[in-house]
């Protein structure tokens, strides 16, 4: 295999030995290779463990308990024989007893329970001290035993005052002996050690070589007692015979020959053949159908007892060796564990040295290495990108040399040595890609900016040329068509507007002073292609800050855009907007369209809250990444919901930091008149605040139908001062576009009425006919006042009982009503609706008889439109006349 490069010969990293650093021998540690010390770190824990399991320490502790557990089990085992020696003897006297009728020795029985009872204390403690040291299966055995001990109240009872024979009273006994050995035999099956496992099956066998002799001293006393052998007891006796001679074989076969000639020792005598041989007599003579008087009870008593004390010997000898033998191996797994664990101690100290030496060299490396990708990762070269994004003319070529990348301080030959230098490598990748990617986004930014622009100066020049034939258009349906192409045009500055708001660009300067929410709404809605469907339900009396007033608009617009085109054609779209307990300014904009996902709306939501990098989604949602970036910059809070009758809500909450309070309206000094005779000074008003049916008092007009019910103010070029002397109405040049871009950036609309001067209003010599004033207030009818409030109006500004209400972005003109006679200097007064009208025409119906014509919307909307049209050609005709007649600068 071919060996790798020590270092990458390639790339902007430091090489370590222009540093000067030497990186050693070939053979010294901290030059191995990876895979060399992580077979070295693997070896010592594999030696280890080898050396664990070949000392078997867990076994030998395991084996330590066992043998502990065995030695107290048998220290138990000791009390309970005692128990059950002395429980044998209560039963052959219980039995001798109730055989004689109750009659007898009653004291000596007695005496005999009581020895009992103390055996049995013993036992309790003995088993109460040790059950914390016992196994489960021991502890259970030996609480089987206690509740069989339970039952010794209940046979005393009834061997003493119940009618039971002998027989049943010797059953009983014998039951819950033989219930008490089986602990025995239980503690035997349990695998420790096989001499020990031995040991305890001669003790078992010799319990009941003991437990047999007893049973025979009990029946032999009952017959003698009653000078006869019955059948059955002649069958117990005889089985009694049996299992003890099974017994017995089965302590040869298990004991040693040391317990074996001690047994052979022990339980002989003159006594014991005394014994064996009043037994045979019993036995004859019962075959022989023979009396038994002459054999003697007292004696046989003393023979049987003999004999059983002598065979109790023997089990408590072996009982000894038992102990002793568990004793003994618990000492020696013990001492053995501990020798193990000082040996393997040993191995653990020298290999822990082995392995701290061996990692160490591995460790220190990785974890410089480690720290050195952290801090580049976290602080580094994040540090470095946002040095190159900042930088206003970034040159990939000069960031290695403007921003050197330091190496990491790993200079081993082995594969962390190989890994830092790697790492240098992208390191210095990295700043020199985010060099290029700076010069690219700004190049792309510059674009968006370019294209951005240029197409604004294309939309503003296509604005200008629809103003103009709308201006002069009588045809209806042709001004239908200019209107749709006009807010077409609309959309597209704003379009490129946004393209504006992705390339990090301001939408344009901002007004001077507060502008009030109603013409912040109206120039919102009249950049909305569908503009007639939304209804505008309410809007408080406050205003906004002029440095956010373009963003806003822009951030309305686009919401109210997004509800008009995804709800239906004939589906209404309600603003609501109101001032919060906070000072906020609060706006609802719900539609009724089909609604989005829950999911879909929580995560339009986040990037709502979190504006996301530009990429391929943003252009695809173009208008929620615009809103999302101009809501953030003012701190404007924008989420969307869905609306309890469906479709969505979009609600914006301008902060109060945003909101001031309405500007009061001023109104200029009057102007010296021309004559001697004072005459009112002609007031001009924003163009961006006519009303559409005064649009006939600028040179070039805007119709009413079909175009927006507010025309959009005029946030780039300010208002000039009005004129200190009247004049003849001139028509004012429009701004030099170029300029207008070059002074204030890409202007936030194109509006129809956008003149630097308004003409100001014609005096009564201007025309001294005065029998016509083209410039006064149109007497409507109102058949005429309700199709239009019906197909313009919105709920919160077709509030005729509010004459003073400045409907969004346009003001009505205001003139002077009948009461003021002319005592107060003419100016230019608000103009009240319905105030002034005769009152037949306002209060009587035109027809009272007859059926009442329904016309489609779409005639009534062209005879409105035809009558609008006329009035407009009789005001524009009676301008040309007197502009004709009179001198005009």
């Amino acid at each position: 295999m071919t060996r790798r490069s020590s270092r990458p010969r390639d790339g902007d990293a430091a090489d370590p030995q222009d540093a000067g650093t030497s990186t050693g021998g070939r053979w010294r540690l901290r030059n191995w290779r990876l895979r060399t010390k992580l077979l070295a770190v693997l070896l010592i824990p594999t030696l280890t463990l080898v050396t664990l399991v070949g000392l078997r320490i867990g076994a030998d502790l395991d084996r330590a308990e066992q043998f502990a557990e065995a030695a107290t089990r048998v220290r138990v085992d000791d009390r309970l024989a005692a128990v059950i020696h002395e429980l044998q003897r209560e039963r052959d006297l219980t039995v001798r007893y109730v055989a004689a009728g109750r009659q007898g020795d009653l004291p000596g029985l007695r005496d005999q329970r009581e020895r009992v009872d103390a055996a049995i204390g013993e036992f309790d403690r003995e088993f109460a001290d040790a059950r914390a040291r016992l196994s489960d299966t021991a502890s259970v055995g030996f609480q089987r035993s206690e509740d069989r001990l339970g039952l010794l109240t209940g046979l005393r009872y009834s061997g003493e005052h119940s009618t039971y024979p002998a027989g049943a009273v010797l059953r009983s006994y014998s039951e819950l002996i033989s219930g008490l050995l089986d602990v025995g035999d239980e503690a035997a099956s349990e695998p420790t050690d096989r001499e020990l496992t031995r040991m305890r099956l001669a003790v078992n066998a010799l319990a009941r070589v003991k437990d047999q002799m007893s049973v025979k001293r009990a029946i032999v006393a009952s017959a003698l007692a009653t000078g006869e052998l019955p059948a059955n007891q002649q069958r117990a006796l005889l089985g009694a015979e049996a299992e003890l001679a099974a017994a017995r074989s089965d302590y040869t076969k298990f004991a040693t020959a040391e317990q074996q000639r001690m047994y052979d020792d022990t339980v002989i005598g003159l006594v014991v053949d005394i014994g064996n041989g009043m037994v045979e007599s019993v036995l004859n003579r019962a075959e022989d159908g023979e009396p038994l008087a002459g054999l003697d009870a007292g004696q046989w008593d003393v023979a049987a007892t003999y004999t059983v004390n002598l065979a109790e010997q023997v089990q408590d000898a072996v009982l000894v060796q038992l102990r002793q033998r568990t004793d003994t191996l618990a000492g020696q797994a013990r001492e053995a564990a501990s020798w193990d664990a000082a040996i393997v101690l040993g191995v653990l100290l020298v290999g822990g040295m082995l392995a701290a030496i061996v990692a160490r060299s591995l460790l220190r490396p990785l974890r410089t290495l480690r720290r050195t990708a952290l801090d580049v990762a976290e602080h580094r070269l994040p540090a470095a990108v946002e040095e190159i994004l900042a930088d206003p003319d970034p040159r990939p070529e000069g960031v290695r040399q403007l921003r050197g990348v330091a190496p990491v301080p790993v200079y081993s030959r082995e594969e962390l040595g190989e890994v830092a230098r790697a790492f240098d490598v992208v390191h210095g990748q990295a700043v020199r890609l985010a060099g290029e990617q700076a010069l690219l986004r700004e190049n792309v930014n510059s674009m968006f900016v370019n294209l951005s622009r240029r197409s604004q100066q294309l939309v503003e020049r296509q604005l200008s040329v629809l103003d103009r034939m709308e201006a002069d258009e009588q045809d209806p349906d042709t001004l239908g068509g200019l209107f749709e192409l006009d807010h077409l045009a609309t959309r597209m500055r704003r379009n490129s507007e946004n393209l504006l708001v992705l390339s990090g660009q301001d939408l344009g300067q901002g007004v001077d002073g507060a502008i009030s929410a109603e013409e912040i709404i109206g120039a919102a809605l009249s950049e909305v292609e569908h503009y007639q469907r939304i209804e505008i339900v309410s809007t408080p009396e406050l205003a906004i800050r002029g440095d956010a007033v373009s963003d806003l608009v822009h951030v309305i617009s686009e919401l109210l855009e997004n509800a008009t085109e995804y709800s239906g054609n004939d589906a209404p779209v309600t603003l609501v907007s109101s001032a919060t307990v906070a000072g906020d300014w609060r706006i609802e904009i719900t539609d009724r369209g089909a609604g989005m996902p829950p999911a879909e709306i929580a995560r339009v939501n986040a990037r709502l809250a979190q504006p996301p990098e530009v990429d391929v989604e943003v252009s695809r949602r173009m208008g929620l990444y615009v809103v999302a970036r101009l809501a953030r910059r003012h701190q404007i809070g924008v989420r969307l919901g869905a609306a309890i009758e469906g479709g969505l809500t979009a609600t914006i909450i301008v902060p109060a930091a945003l909101v001031t309070d309405v500007p009061e309206q001023q109104e200029p000094p009057p102007a010296p008149p021309p004559e001697p005779e004072p005459e009112p000074a002609a007031q001009p008003e924003p163009a961006g605040e006519l009303v559409a049916e005064h649009t006939g008092h600028l040179e070039q007009g805007e119709p009413d139908l079909p175009g927006p019910l507010y025309v959009p103010l005029n946030l780039i070029q300010p208002l000039p001062d009005p004129p200190e002397t009247p004049s003849p109405p001139q028509v004012a040049e429009r701004p030099s576009l170029d300029r207008s871009l070059a002074e204030h950036g890409p202007p936030r609309r194109a509006p129809v009425e956008d003149w630097d001067v308004v003409p100001a209003w014609p005096s009564e010599e201007d025309d001294p006919d005065g029998e016509f004033n083209f410039d006064g207030p149109t007497e409507r009818m109102p058949a005429y006042e309700k199709v239009l409030s019906e197909w313009f109006g919105t709920g919160a500004h077709a509030r005729d009982s509010e004459p003073d209400t400045v409907e969004l972005e346009r003001v009505q003109p205001v003139w002077p009503n009948a009461e003021q006679n002319g005592e107060e200097p003419p100016t230019l007064p608000k103009r009240v609706p319905h105030v002034d009208l005769i009152p037949s025409v306002t209060d009587t119906p035109l027809m009272d008889d007859g059926p009442i014509v329904s016309r489609a919307p779409d005639a009534v909307r062209s005879r409105m439109a035809s009558l609008q049209n006329g009035v407009r050609r009789g005001r524009h005709q009676r301008r040309e006349d007197v502009a004709a007649e009179g001198n005009w600068d």
